[in-house]
């Protein structure tokens, strides 16, 4: 499987325990609680000695997920495509996913 397809399947995947877990508050806690074996049961695998943390948002308290450093120097060019990115799904927010690959975003890079 390419890694556009398979990230669009682990994203079905999240979407459904979003779904799941926002119906069903037994299966939230246990989401909580253990995420880990939760995921697997769903397909997501983690590698092993990863942490899985998964936190909810209120209506006073957002999350914001600062991605691991690539290390190294960046340059400009390699540093644009990061600062157009929205933090909250990976997706563009100047080209708004047209699948052109111009600006790195996740969408983008998808196609």
């Amino acid at each position: 499987m390419i890694v556009a397809e398979r990230e669009r399947a682990q994203e079905k995947a999240w979407s459904l325990i979003v779904a799941r877990a926002w119906a069903d508050a037994d299966f939230r806690d246990r989401l909580m609680a253990d995420p880990g074996s939760v995921l697997s049961e769903h397909g997501l695998e983690v590698e092993p000695g990863v942490e899985i943390r998964v936190v909810e948002d209120t209506d006073r308290v957002r999350h914001f997920v600062l991605p691991p450093s690539p290390g190294g120097d960046l340059s400009e060019e390699e540093l644009s495509p990061v600062a157009g990115t929205d933090s909250f799904s990976g997706i563009c927010g100047r080209c708004g996913g047209c699948g052109c690959g111009g600006c790195g975003c996740r969408r983008c890079d998808a196609f």
